[in-house]
């Protein structure tokens, strides 16, 4: 449960701590006072939207810190070990927001997303404010708790898996019958940049090797004069290495006659011999095919600019050419297969077609049957709250799917279709005898759409594991007996959940276990809120006060007695 709450800087409370029993805690105090400031705060360490305007003037930044008894959230445990923060008998959580907006989350002292202190957050807090009143009139949400009484989390989540793939695939599809629609574009496109391409027809580092070839060709004169000069200087000429290196030899072989230490000489000098004898046969060879052929060049000159004009043509180089000649010639052979792809698209989408309508209608079954079950526990808690007449109904209806759109099957019908399946759900209901069930948001008035409220939180306090449940200002719009009966449901609710309430009736605070009292006062010229606990007899003045203003007489003091004995 929440142990305790402290806000520092949130708008008029300077600082705050306010600690909370179990059972039913009441807050009151008088218009003005700063009771929403409190629940604003709640909701930023719970992971709401921040906002900078919460900053109380003259403070550099808000903080509020919620102490929660981890016992009654164990389930949380594997998820806050998982964020690497110990877990601690006493879970803590912290929010700072400063005037500049930038916000920073803290469990257990571990810094955390707002994402997971909002995690966290939902499954400890619900706080129900004046905004779910209005939701409960959006017929869009009923389908949500519709599925959450029913417990059909897990019909949910396989229709969802089952449309999630249908939708793929659909998609999958749509994107191959639009390519087939304007393949043909798209052929002419791919076939005239292969035409280009096949029109020059480049072979790998061909550019290179031509820019290489058309050098030796166009220098084949200067070649042939500085091949036969090194031929002369090695082999043909009157004077040339081989010759001396001949006559060395011979020298060598006389003197290791004399000194036979020389005699190594006569192997390196073989050698070199050799290496000489093989240059002049590769140069010979050389020479031999290097000839001055205007015609060749001419053709060299002529296919490196056909492939200087390519390159220019696609600003590619000639291996990215090659690259993406493949990829055209690929696509290419595949748009020649689309029609092959589509049909088998086609054969996977009826498939997962047929398995999502049958999840589809599944879970609309289910929730016809949750929905029987919901109107008759809705009417049951009405009737505790004073509505005795009351009808409620549930009804699921379907839309017809739109032109165009993703749809399941219904019989024979095409229907829309969500993540959620093919129903569309509202709520009817009837408060008076003899009058038939309208949508509810043409029939309550404040009180009855409070007291509907009610009654929905009370059936999911019994399925939900969130152990506190905060209730602002849930009492508008009823008043004498009726309010009392909603404190009496409030006060059920809170044997097994911790409820806190905000009131301004002294009926339903009169149910409390505990009271807190929000004021203002000033201190230092500034505004400031404050909130301290009651003890029985202030509580006898803050009803009293509640029934009659601010004199109070000895008749409201009596009657406050009288009240919180009722309930005591």
């Amino acid at each position: 449960m929440l142990t305790s709450l402290s806000i520092e800087n949130v708008a008029l409370i300077e600082r705050l701590r306010i600690d909370f029993g179990g059972g039913l805690t009441v807050m009151t105090g008088e218009t003005g006072a700063g009771k929403s400031i409190v629940i604003d705060a709640l909701g930023l360490v719970l992971g709401e939207r921040a906002d900078s305007a919460m900053v109380r003037d003259g403070a550099a930044k808000a903080v509020v810190e919620a102490e929660i008894d981890a016992d009654s959230v164990e389930r949380l445990r594997a998820r806050v070990e998982d964020l690497g923060a110990d877990w601690q008998a006493m879970l803590i959580l912290r929010r700072e927001v400063t005037t500049k907006g930038v916000s920073r989350c803290f469990v257990n002292d571990t810094p955390v997303s707002v994402a997971i202190l909002k995690g966290i957050g939902d499954a400890i807090v619900d706080i129900h404010g004046q905004h779910e009143h209005q939701s409960l009139l959006r017929a869009e949400t009923h389908l949500g708790i519709l599925d959450a009484f029913a417990s059909l989390d897990g019909e949910r989540d396989a229709c969802r898996a089952s449309y999630l793939l249908l939708q793929d695939a659909a998609a999958r599809l749509d994107a191959a019958e639009r390519a087939r629609d304007a393949q043909e574009e798209r052929r002419a496109v791919i076939d005239h940049q292969l035409r280009e391409m096949q029109s020059v027809n480049p072979a790998p580092d061909e550019d290179a090797e031509i820019e290489r070839e058309l050098r030796v060709a166009e220098h084949a004169e200067k070649i042939a004069t500085l091949t036969h000069e090194l031929l002369a200087l090695l082999y043909d000429g009157d004077s040339n290495a081989v010759d001396a290196l001949g006559k060395s030899q011979r020298i060598v072989t006389e003197l290791s006659g004399i000194d036979e230490t020389l005699a190594p000489l006569r192997g390196e000098l073989e050698a070199a011999m050799a290496d000489v004898e093989d240059v002049v046969r590769t140069l010979r060879s050389y020479a031999e095919r290097v000839e001055y052929n205007p015609d060749r060049i001419e053709k060299l000159r002529h296919r490196l600019m056909d492939l200087a004009a390519l390159k220019r043509k696609f600003r590619m180089s000639l291996s990215e050419i090659l690259e993406r000649r493949a990829v055209l010639e690929d696509e290419r052979a595949g748009l020649e297969n689309i029609d092959g792809t589509i049909a088998a698209l086609e054969r996977d989408v009826a498939v997962l077609r047929a398995e999502a309508s049958l999840r589809a209608r599944q879970l609309s079954a289910s929730r016809a049957a949750g929905g029987a079950k919901l109107a008759t526990a809705v009417k049951a808690q009405l009737k505790d709250l004073g509505i005795a007449s009351a009808r409620f109904e549930t009804r699921l209806g379907r839309k017809p799917a739109a032109p165009g759109a993703l749809w399941l099957e219904d019989g024979d019908a095409r229907v829309a279709a969500t993540e959620e399946g093919i129903d569309v759900a509202e709520f009817f209901l009837s408060t008076n005898v003899g009058e038939e069930v309208k949508p509810l948001v043409k029939v309550v008035s404040g009180g009855e759409v409070s007291r509907v409220m009610l009654a929905l939180k009370s059936l999911f306090a019994g399925k939900a594991s969130i152990p506190v449940m905060v209730f602002d200002e849930i009492d508008v719009g009823v008043s004498g007996t009726i309010a009392q009966k909603v404190g009496a449901a409030m006060r059920r609710l809170s044997r097994g959940h911790q409820v806190i309430a905000i009131t301004h009736l002294p009926q339903i605070a009169a149910c409390g276990d505990g009271h807190l009292l929000v004021e203002k006062r000033v201190a230092g010229r500034r505004t400031v809120t404050g909130v301290r606990a009651l003890d029985a007899d202030e509580r006898v003045r803050e009803i009293a006060r509640l029934m009659s203003g601010e004199q109070i007489s000895g008749a409201a003091l009596a009657s406050a007695r009288e009240l919180m004995a009722i309930h005591s």
